[in-house]
């Protein structure tokens, strides 16, 4: 059996709506409230930066599936930013030669593999440590 409703007197109205009003403000500053999974997912992996370790991971595969197999060991791709890919290279003879005999065929076998990163330029960057630690 249930029991029968009582009527709320003015004073526990008041009462109730101070609450819920001092709820409504902590969950706004809180962030409001509950959230999707897939954006508590989002903020989970950019806190994280594990989008950039498997855009990293994805951008040196297909580096090495465009560039010369010669080529490849002496180079890192750093990043991707602006549509312009980032790569250091060990060396100032190789940094030239990728600059200027190289870039236009990598960079339109980059275009052929992945369409949709739209990358439009490549920069090189000379970083000597990397022929230690590569």
């Amino acid at each position: 059996m249930t029991e029968p409703q009582k009527e709320l007197d003015e004073d526990q109205r008041e009462l109730i709506q101070h609450v819920m009003q001092q709820r409504r403000q902590e969950l706004q500053v809180r962030g409001g409230g509950p959230q999707s999974l897939a954006g508590s997912l989002r903020e989970v992996i950019a806190a994280r930066k594990i989008g950039r370790v498997m855009e990293s991971r994805e951008l040196s595969l297909l580096w090495k599936s465009c560039v010369d197999e010669a080529i490849e060991p002496n180079t890192r791709v750093v990043s991707l930013r602006n549509r312009v890919l980032l790569v250091e290279v060990t060396d100032s003879v190789l940094m030239s030669e990728l600059s200027n005999f190289h870039r236009r065929p990598i960079l339109a076998a980059l275009k052929k593999a992945r369409p949709d990163m739209q990358i439009t330029n490549l920069k090189f960057r000379l970083n000597a440590g990397l022929s230690r630690g590569h």
